[in-house]
């Protein structure tokens, strides 16, 4: 059988072209799925409770970043970081004093190499809760109702991995004329030369 010269140009080219056009079809390309970031765990460890008419700090209320005055790692581990966040005179002769603790660990790997998320725990003693005035060269601790309550609310306990905790306490304020205190957060490097707002 003979076949024409445009017959046998059209198989030609279409054999030649079988493979390219089949490579043209359209595929699906997979979407990626959103990622979701853990939230930290809430403690089961009550915090101190605030006398009436002193706001409590809630974790939810972080300040933004780049609102941070200082930063220090714990002594006993650091991955706990303490963030200074607010030192400022509130009405009633008081000093305010905010900061947060985080736990810098991320969240649990998964793979051969996985391992149990690192929860590091965080203790510490009343009387390591102060600030120094350097211009008066003196030491104040935190104040205490007519009941003898602790006018704070400071979190001990474990913290899991990523979780963060902002912590309160109202001092006694330095004099008018002093503008820089040191601030000392227990088990923490001394936040030194923090201005008073």
């Amino acid at each position: 059988m003979l076949m024409s010269k445009s017959t046998l140009a059209v198989i030609l080219l279409s054999s030649l072209l079988a493979p390219t056009l089949s490579g043209c079809q359209k595929t699906e390309t997979p979407q990626a799925q959103p990622t979701t970031t853990a939230q930290p765990a809430q403690s089961s460890t009550a915090p101190v409770a605030a006398p009436a008419g002193i706001p409590a700090s809630a974790p939810a209320t972080l300040p933004a970043p780049g609102k941070v005055i200082a930063s220090a790692q714990y002594s006993a581990d650091p991955d706990l970081r303490c963030d200074l966040l607010e030192v400022k005179r509130v009405s009633g002769g008081a000093l305010l004093i905010r900061w947060r603790l985080v736990n810098t660990v991320g969240a649990q790997q998964t793979g051969l190499a996985a391992t149990q998320p690192k929860s590091i725990s965080y203790d510490f003693g009343w009387g390591d809760i102060y600030y120094i005035d350097p211009a008066e060269n003196k030491k104040y601790g935190f104040l205490t109702d007519s009941e003898g309550n602790r006018i704070l609310d400071i979190f001990w306990g474990s913290l899991a991995a990523g979780q963060q905790r902002v912590n309160w306490a109202k001092f006694p304020a330095p004099p008018p004329s002093s503008n820089k205190i040191s601030v000392n957060v227990p088990k923490f490097p001394p936040f030194e030369d923090v201005p008073v707002s």
